[in-house]
């Protein structure tokens, strides 16, 4: 992902690759529920508490362990990136 790709957009794009279209309204969802921000102000830290939250969440939409589990690596990766 490039550089200049907000860490918003980078979240949708992995919640995309488990939730298809439904990922950015998933997400938005979260944000503005669990985060009270505007979508464009995630950083590390929230995205961190997103994270929690959205595991939750996905778990609840799967009973596929290892789903919720590599949706909640690949999001955590980003965490790592962004550093």
């Amino acid at each position: 992902m490039s550089a200049t790709t907000t860490l918003y957009r980078q979240t949708v794009q992995v919640t995309e690759e488990y939730l298809g279209p439904a990922g950015e309204r998933f997400i938005r969802r979260q944000i503005s529920t669990h985060l009270n921000i505007e979508p464009e102000a995630l950083d590390k830290r929230t995205l961190s508490q997103l994270i929690d939250w959205s595991s939750i969440a996905f778990a609840l939409v799967t009973n596929n362990s290892r789903d919720v589990d590599a949706f909640t690596r690949d999001l955590k990766a980003l965490v790592i990136e962004s550093k």
